[in-house]
């Protein structure tokens, strides 16, 4: 490669890192030439903590539009005096466009890192790494590690474009500055040739990468075999997935060459290989050591059964670098992710307006989506529907002694409160719900919420509340302090991929690569029942058996298909899973598409007319929306990129959405 054009990408490459580790947050030194950046270890390794760097930041609502472009969270307002998200939120609330792409990781810009930036940084690492004539005091043993991880990190960029944009162009090698003009304007690959590079080059590179962090003083967050293998699990599991597996719905959708870029015909085989690939994903993570987090285990707490399975999800997001994690993005702003999350909890708080904001509305949607005590959805309970429960749940009843670690005892909340799995209860606060820990760690002394209006969780102003009357509790490290006089925020690395994750994503494969009319295999059973075990439920047989209203749905594949789906989203939530798995399933369009974004009325004062469900926003989706748009000036500038189906010049990319801050009544009937 010519000499200037090195430096050039030296310079580019080489910036203040805002990283993904304790390893990366160390800001490298300006660094004007690849000949410095790469004389010596110390410098080869700032180099590769750039690489690192541009790592999408998982914990910042701003950044990731897994967590605010759906619909599991809400806001009040986009922009106002306290806060301003007009980037991944602007998703939801219509905004996404062609002429100015919001959260553009093609580019870089509006809220999306610069990733064919980040891969370029790669191929000059690996590059000049793998030059035995550079970097003369590395040992052969770290740089093999250093290219394994400069080479896992390059599919990893790769992955995150093709979730995002589906068929991309595939950027192995920088090109020269001799490079012609048509070299320059690089193609877009069809899908199947995208997954194979990218799980070839994770094949080529994970047995360099060690099996655990050995210096957790300086390493911990870089790659690791199973975090390798996790991404590689991941894009087949995607691949397989119907948004790219023999989907029809872009039989148009063509390269220059007349070839469809999506496999039009649909493939068994490709949930294999995806199940093959969790099923050495899991095997390996566990040889590291990893395996679901314990409350009781790490904490060495003795509370009530409950209470300690609603601290077990909390902890396995919270609790840094705990065993669950395969790989998180520590430097992710996720202490302005809790300050956002954060109600009041004390009068005194109320002044707090920049740790306690209590803005981030997990939705009524989510609410409802987690099961009962029995372990199945609240739709089909029988306990539920007999009582009347399910029918009634938006009306009032009062917490009994029995709900006390939960609810306040002799509080009135609806229904839909009472009588939830502990995933509901670690995952959601809500108008009556306790708040374990920020000091009070005594079962039988905890803070509970208020939040109706006027009250010191609620609507105080016009603004710093929840929209919807729920709090996202499991993204707020328990150990937080904000008392009068200090407040301590602790960060924490927010989870790429966990253990969790790991189990379901096999369950859902293998349960997929089953043959119409086989049995469900028995190993679908066990992977989903270790993480419903670990909530303190059932297994998923029994409980069907025993609470559902459709008793024989385990015994299916569809039915199953439904359970495991319905897991995910559960022990998932809101850690911007759900609204790419939505996505992949092809269930967006039937989940977002002119439905309302729902919530209580959190502006009343008296309970029972705080308990009336109301309309916030109402979404659109099409078809158009399952492949973002690539930016309409790259199109000019580049001919022979094709832009994705039905985005034109000219066009929002949604939809008219209607939003508005006035609520707007709905008759519920009991429903």
């Amino acid at each position: 490669m010519n000499m200037k054009i090195r430096e050039i990408l030296a310079v580019l490459a080489v910036s203040a890192l805002c990283g993904c580790t304790d390893f990366l947050d160390v800001v490298p030194d300006n660094i004007a030439t690849i000949e410095m950046a790469f004389n010596n270890r110390a410098n080869a390794e700032k180099y590769l903590a750039t690489c690192y760097a541009r790592v999408p930041l998982y914990g910042n609502q701003h950044e990731n539009p897994g967590l605010t472009a759906g619909n599991d969270i809400w806001y009040y307002t986009m922009e106002d005096h306290y806060f301003s998200n007009t980037w991944a939120f602007g998703i939801a609330n219509g905004l996404q466009n062609v002429s100015d792409p919001i959260n553009n990781y093609w580019d870089g810009v509006k809220g999306g890192k610069p990733l064919y930036q980040a891969i370029r940084d790669c191929n000059i690492f690996i590059e000049n790494v793998s030059d035995r004539n550079r970097v003369t005091d590395l040992n052969e043993t770290d740089r093999r590690r250093w290219i394994a991880e400069a080479k896992i990190l390059k599919a990893y960029y790769h992955f995150y474009l093709f979730q995002l944009y589906g068929p991309i162009p595939i950027v192995d090698v920088n090109l020269p500055i001799s490079a012609t003009e048509e070299e320059v304007r690089i193609k877009r690959d069809k899908v199947e040739t995208v997954v194979n590079y990218i799980v070839n080059l994770i094949d080529e590179a994970t047995g360099d990468l060690p099996l655990k962090i050995q210096n957790e003083a300086t390493e911990m967050g870089r790659l690791t075999q199973p975090a390798a293998l996790a991404i590689k699990a991941k894009t087949l599991l995607l691949a397989a997935s119907p948004l790219f597996n023999g989907n029809t719905d872009y039989a148009n959708f063509k390269d220059w060459d007349g070839e469809p870029y999506f496999p039009q015909e649909y493939s068994t085989n490709k949930w294999k290989l995806a199940a093959d690939a969790c099923e050495e994903a899991l095997k390996t993570a566990i040889e590291a050591g990893h395996g679901l987090y314990n409350f009781k285990e790490e904490s060495l707490t003795n509370l009530p059964d409950g209470l300690m399975y609603s601290m077990n999800v909390r902890q396995a997001v919270t609790e840094r670098f705990n065993r669950e994690l395969v790989w998180g993005c520590g430097k992710s702003y996720t202490h302005d992710l809790q300050c956002h999350c954060q109600p009041r909890l004390a009068a005194y708080q109320i002044e707090k307006e920049y740790t306690c904001r209590g803005m981030y509305a997990p939705t009524l949607d989510i609410a409802e989506m987690f099961y009962s005590s029995n372990g199945v959805p609240i739709e089909e309970d029988k306990e539920w529907i007999s009582s009347n429960g399910y029918s009634e749940r938006y009306q009032v009843a009062t917490a009994t002694e029995a709900d006390k670690y939960f609810v306040k005892e002799g509080y009135q909340t609806a229904k839909l409160n009472l009588n939830r799995e502990p995933r509901f209860y670690g995952t959601l606060g809500f108008d009556g719900a306790s708040w374990y820990g920020h000091g009070k760690n005594n079962p039988d002394d905890l803070y509970y919420l208020e939040a109706k209006k006027g009250q010191v969780s609620g609507q105080s102003s016009l603004a710093l509340y929840s929209i919807t009357g729920y709090y996202a509790k499991k993204l707020i490290y328990y150990k937080n302090i904000i008392s009068q006089t200090s407040e301590v925020i602790e960060e924490y690395p927010f989870p790429i991929v966990r253990l969790a994750d790991l189990y379901l994503m096999y369950a859902e494969a293998l349960n997929e690569a089953t043959d119409n009319g086989e049995f469900v295999p028995t190993e679908v059973y066990t992977n989903i029942d270790i993480v419903r075990e670990r909530s303190g439920l059932e297994g998923v047989i029994d409980s069907w058996k025993k609470y559902s209203t459709s008793p024989n749905k385990p015994s299916t594949k569809e039915g199953m298909r439904e359970i495991i789906r319905r897991e995910r989203q559960i022990e998932l939530a809101l850690e911007g899973i759900r609204y790419h798995d939505l996505r992949r399933w092809k269930l967006a369009k039937s989940t977002y598409n002119n439905t309302f974004v729902r919530g209580w009325s959190i502006d009343q004062e008296n309970t029972e007319d705080y308990y009336v469900v109301r309309n916030i926003a109402q979404k659109k989706y099409s078809q158009k929306d399952y492949l973002w748009p690539v930016k309409y000036d790259d199109i000019i500038k580049n001919p022979n990129l094709k832009q994705n189906p039905g985005n034109k010049k000219g066009e929002h990319y949604y939809e008219e959405i209607l939003y508005t801050n006035q609520f707007i009544h709905i008759p519920i009937n009991g429903m």
